[in-house]
């Protein structure tokens, strides 16, 4: 059962404009969905948020964040879930400046590590990644990274 359950949204079609707002609260989740359009996307964002109240599972995304078609931010995402036996969390982001694209994302599955960043300059292409496995021996008092 909802305690809030509220939804609305406007659309200008001479304008080429919309937008959109849903929350969601009652006693297991808050949900935050939001987003603008305006003069075809020239100015444009996206938000949504979901976040469980005993603290397993928490969303955030950013996402189609348009500056007049000079800065892009495709994706801004922060998530965890320990709903699972392992838990996971990730960020991941994807941006372009003009020409520029640039995504990185960093993913947190127990103890071990995945990360992988991507430059993307139209011409040429790089990408860094790599994988770590984190071990503690707290007996030792040692730490290893490998």
């Amino acid at each position: 059962r909802a305690l809030i359950d509220i939804g609305g949204a406007f659309d200008i079609p001479m304008l080429k404009s919309y937008g959109y707002l849903n929350v969601t609260l009652n006693a297991d989740i808050f949900s935050f969905r939001a987003g603008i359009s305006l003069f075809d996307g020239a100015l444009s964002s996206h938000v949504s948020v979901t976040w469980n109240w005993d603290l397993t599972f928490f969303k955030m995304e950013l996402r189609d964040m348009n500056f007049l078609e000079i800065v892009k931010i495709k994706q801004v995402l922060f998530m965890y879930d320990t709903r699972a036996p392992v838990s996971y969390a990730i960020f991941q982001c994807k941006i372009q400046v003009l020409f520029i694209n640039l995504a990185a994302k960093v993913e947190i599955r127990g103890n071990e590590i995945d990360f992988a960043v991507t430059l993307d300059l139209a011409l040429v292409e790089t990408t860094v990644s790599g994988h770590a496995v984190v071990a503690s021996k707290f007996e030792d008092s040692e730490f290893d990274i490998s």
